[in-house]
């Protein structure tokens, strides 16, 4: 009898021991890969090599959409820095989106990344490029799917494709119109997709440096933009508006009038008209940078385009910030 009970604690105990406790937590893996601007740099390369393949030396490039046709800040962000680094390798002659957008609504041609053969070939007779660079963004969940097509403007043909995938990280998710917790973690399912971030327009995180567009007023034919810069590195010099290249920072207004060297303060640095040079940014510090053009008349309702230029001197990169459709206090 005794034998009998000890063997029924025995298995009871066995029972227990194998079922183990429930709902245990599971250790959740940080997701790693390659950023924005790596695979934006293999995304270049892939491109580059096609149009070397194919003689391609004018291009266009219009704004990526999302498989529903609409285009967000992250599909004109991908056309704009496909632009820059393409037109930076000095091989190839692009067309100005501002010149390219103007010339759509014109011919009343389509305007997101699904171009048909008609319109291909129409852009190619109107602006005399060679190819076409479009293309969609897929959202996968944890990452974002980039594809280009390259269309020959003399066929309205894809002849070549590349593509990417890249970590959704929230800058991403800003660019794409999600809403991002404080504790940097995407919003659930059924939150607010409105873009959560204090400034004008979503902010812009390039070579470690964010900028974040706070406002854009104008009294007395001045127009005054005033923006957040952060470097989220480790403490480094920055140079912003270089003196060698004075006249590239500007602003396009509605009418397409262009004003540049705009007068300049970044925290307690001031200068006049010729930039300023080296300052030092301590890491995850914001600091208030102001532009002031002057002349500007009359007063513009919107700014289409703000182009700045800065310069790492550590790094000898040189590279740009673009902001779009600002309105005008």
């Amino acid at each position: 009898m005794k034998f009998f009970k000890l063997s029924v604690i025995l298995i009871l105990v066995l029972g227990f021991i194998s079922c183990g406790p429930v709902n245990q937590p599971q250790k959740v893996q940080k997701q790693s890969g390659p950023g924005l601007d790596e695979q934006m740099n293999r995304l270049t390369s892939q491109i580059i090599a096609s149009f070397n393949q194919s003689n391609v030396r004018k291009i266009a490039v219009i704004e990526f959409a999302d498989l529903e046709g609409n285009v967000t800040q992250l599909g004109r962000f991908l056309a704009e820095e496909l632009l820059t680094r393409i037109f930076t390798t000095g091989k190839f002659e692009v067309v100005e989106r501002n010149l390219l957008q103007t010339v759509l609504e014109e011919q009343k041609l389509g305007t997101s990344g699904y171009i048909d053969q008609e319109t291909a070939i129409s852009i190619g007779q109107i602006l005399g490029v060679d190819a076409i660079i479009t293309g969609s963004i897929t959202d996968l969940g944890e990452n974002v799917k980039i594809n280009a097509r390259l269309i020959s403007t003399e066929s309205g043909s894809v002849f070549a494709v590349a593509s990417v995938n890249v970590i959704k990280d929230d800058t991403i998710r800003l660019l794409m119109g999600e809403s991002v917790q404080q504790n940097g973690n995407a919003a659930g399912a059924g939150t607010s997709t409105q873009p959560q971030y204090s400034g004008l327009k979503p902010p812009i995180v390039k070579n470690g440096v964010q900028f974040e567009l706070q406002k854009c007023f104008y009294s007395n034919e001045f127009l005054t933009v005033i923006l957040t810069v952060t470097n989220l590195d480790p403490d480094k010099e920055i140079t912003l508006y270089d003196r060698a290249e004075s006249d590239y920072v500007r602003f396009i207004d509605e009418q397409g009038r262009e004003y540049r060297s705009p007068e300049q303060f970044l925290g307690t640095h001031k200068t006049g008209w010729n930039g300023i040079e080296e300052v030092m940014m301590v890491q995850d510090v914001g600091t208030q940078y102001t532009l002031k053009f002057r002349g500007v008349k009359p007063q513009p309702t919107d700014v289409k385009r703000l182009d700045l230029l800065l310069y790492l001197p550590d790094l000898k990169n040189y590279f740009t910030i673009t902001f779009r459709d600002i309105p005008v206090e």
